[in-house]
């Protein structure tokens, strides 16, 4: 929700969003009062949007500059308001409100999910007219004329609702697993350089290295990066089906992580996850051209470092009707065991507004600090043991 409004505040007001300086008077109010709550929500649930529409309490419009943050004084239960308003309204109205601490101040949220349209009262309250439609025009309130109010009725009744499934699996097409028993390294000190021991083949021996023939003297530390990140690797993949009637244009996932025991974690696309070394330096594979930056720029999965929380954007692109899309595998590597949530919003052309479903998953295990010697026995145990259950 914090994303949300600092997005928000940046837009002008306008058929879906209309921003307050000041808490509405319910608590207490007249008549009047209430009424003019009422007739913003029902001229934003009849204004003419593609997506979700919002009333800000608390942000005073600064076009062209941001919307200034002023705060709210009172609060007012949600439960009370969609009492209110249901009992005024036809037909029934889904909206939610929502009160949050932004910038060290309280303010309010109305969010009114695209619906089918129209919405008005059966009975006069305040100044507020019985079986007249308020619509919401630019960032003013007016009645709709008869034939605008039946063009609503038309335009949303051709909407039809869209039917999503959305799989998480892993690299193997298996549903993810709700836990995970990994191993959590961390080293102790910096690993030195690799240095290969070369015996001459006589007393007058020298061996003359070309400019790609050496020693890949950072080979220890990568190999602990790559077997510290696969200890702990959970990797997924999403796939998501349209099992509509009709198509879904500009699909889009976004994942965040919340970590539940305030352990920290990485994300990056699966094909940014480190390979495993080798101990020859290679000139080759460690160039990076222009190609490469270019194809990873306009990748469809995306790492987003930018706000509060890591969060990750896949684009799926359009769904016609039956058709799936399948994202490339996404890297969680969470440094400590503990419980996280995956939080999962569907986004599209034809949402009135984003899907969402959540998942926790469990990660157990012990977090061991190794130096250099006892990581390389680590290692030949694990080898060890990858003998055996190949041999088994």
């Amino acid at each position: 929700m914090i994303e949300l409004l600092s997005r928000l505040r940046y837009r002008s007001e306008g058929p879906d969003i209309d921003f307050k300086s000041a808490q509405y008077r319910f608590n207490g109010g007249s008549e009047v009062d209430k009424a003019e709550m009422l007739k913003d929500i029902l001229a934003i649930a009849n204004s003419w949007r593609e997506g979700p529409g919002y009333i800000l309490l608390g942000f005073k419009d600064n076009r062209p500059h941001p919307a200034e943050v002023v705060g709210i004084q009172d609060s007012i239960d949600d439960s009370r308001i969609q009492q209110f308003v249901n009992s005024k309204v036809k037909p029934k109205l889904t909206f939610s409100y929502e009160e949050h601490l932004y910038e060290g101040m309280t303010v309010g949220v109305i969010t009114i999910p695209k619906q089918k349209r129209p919405f008005y009262i059966t009975n006069a309250y305040g100044r507020l007219k019985s079986n007249v439609v308020y619509v919401r025009r630019g960032s003013s309130t007016d009645e709709a004329e008869p034939p605008e109010a039946t063009a609503m009725a038309i335009n949303d009744d051709g909407r039809k609702e869209l039917k999503l499934d959305l799989s998480v699996l892993t690299p193997q097409n298996e549903a993810l697993p709700s836990t995970f028993a990994h191993k959590y390294l961390r080293f102790a000190e910096r690993f030195p350089d690799f240095v290969r021991q070369r015996e001459p083949s006589g007393p007058f021996d020298i061996h003359v290295y070309s400019a790609l023939e050496r020693d890949n003297r950072d080979f220890w530390r990568e190999y602990a990066e790559y077997v510290r990140v696969d200890e702990a690797l959970i990797e997924m993949q999403f796939v998501l089906v349209n099992q509509s009637s009709t198509q879904l244009s500009n699909a889009k996932l976004e994942v965040s992580v919340d970590a539940l025991d305030a352990q920290s974690f990485e994300l990056l696309p699966g094909c940014d996850l480190p390979k495993k070394p080798e101990a020859d330096w290679n000139l080759a594979s460690r160039l990076t051209t222009v190609q490469d930056v270019i194809e990873r720029q306009s990748r469809a999965l995306q790492i987003d470092e930018r706000g509060p929380t890591l969060a990750c954007h896949i684009r799926l692109g359009s769904l016609l009707p039956g058709e799936q899309g399948r994202s490339e595998t996404l890297a969680f590597i969470p440094h400590a065991p503990g419980a996280f949530r995956l939080r999962l919003r569907i986004l599209g052309s034809e949402l009135p507004e984003p899907l969402e479903q959540e998942i926790v998953i469990e990660t157990a295990g012990e977090v061991d600090s190794l130096n250099f010697e006892q990581f390389k026995q680590f290692v030949r145990e694990q080898r060890l043991a990858n003998q055996l259950e190949s041999a088994e």
